[in-house]
């Protein structure tokens, strides 16, 4: 477990994280990586990220299962793991650096094209199994190979115009298979011990106080100022990515 010195401001960084979480259903990393990178490794950071966020998003999702669009999260989910171990392969075999900055450049000029024609045709709009597939496809290959796995989801269900309160539960549960996929790899190559998973159970406190705030806050976000929020956060994670891979 960290010190108390070191819980303070790693508790504040997955509370921030988390309370996001709650009015999205995504982008708890987008806060927490960032911040638990100033007091732990980035090994430790990443693991903790996972760990606490895949509790989180389990209770988010147990929490709004009513509004999971269960089709539309099982496209996804089965496209993902054909994704998570191409993209795990690439990982192990090449060097990502040039990919993840071209991902991230492409998440922001595709995030910024939804911002600002949303009155174009959302030809995403009716169900498609394939379509669907594809894109949890691409989510698995990002997750494991540069660690931006939310874009593609998040954008897609977006473009599909979904209700905030479908696109939030739907969210959630992709994350929380997600997360729960990449965390059984990392336990089957012994990338978690004891000490971090501790370390994850003392911040669990805060998270779930966070993620209670965010999903308070839910009822007050305008479905407008939810659909306009959604590709600037997304930019904000491309340009995260971007700069952290650059520098």
């Amino acid at each position: 477990m960290p010190g108390f010195l070191l819980w303070v401001p790693a508790s504040l960084a997955v509370l921030l994280a988390a309370l996001l979480q709650g009015i999205t259903g995504f982008g708890f990393a987008l806060i927490a990586v960032p911040l638990l990178l100033l007091v732990f490794d980035a090994h430790t950071a990443v693991i903790l990220n996972l760990l606490v966020s895949f509790c989180t998003q389990l209770a988010l999702s147990y929490r709004v299962r009513k509004e999971i669009i269960h089709s539309l999260l099982m496209n996804l989910f089965k496209g993902s793991l054909l994704g998570i171990p191409i993209g795990l392969y690439v990982f192990t075999h090449f060097n990502v650096k040039d990919l993840k900055i071209l991902i991230s450049i492409l998440t922001i000029i595709f995030a910024l094209v939804i911002f600002k024609l949303k009155s174009i045709k959302k030809i995403t709009q009716e169900e498609n199994p394939w379509a669907e597939r594809l894109i949890g496809s691409l989510s698995g290959f990002l997750s494991t190979s540069t660690g931006i796995a939310g874009p593609p989801v998040v954008l897609f269900l977006n473009y599909r115009d979904l209700r905030k309160d479908k696109f939030r539960a739907t969210a959630s549960a992709y994350f929380t298979l997600l997360y729960g996929a990449s965390l059984a790899l990392l336990i089957l190559f012994r990338n978690v011990n004891t000490h971090i998973v501790l370390s994850a159970i003392s911040l669990l406190p805060p998270a779930f106080l966070g993620s209670y705030l965010g999903i308070y806050l839910f009822p007050r976000v305008s479905q407008k100022h939810f659909y306009y929020s959604v590709p600037l956060i997304v930019i904000a994670t491309g340009l995260y990515s971007l700069l952290t891979t650059i520098l």
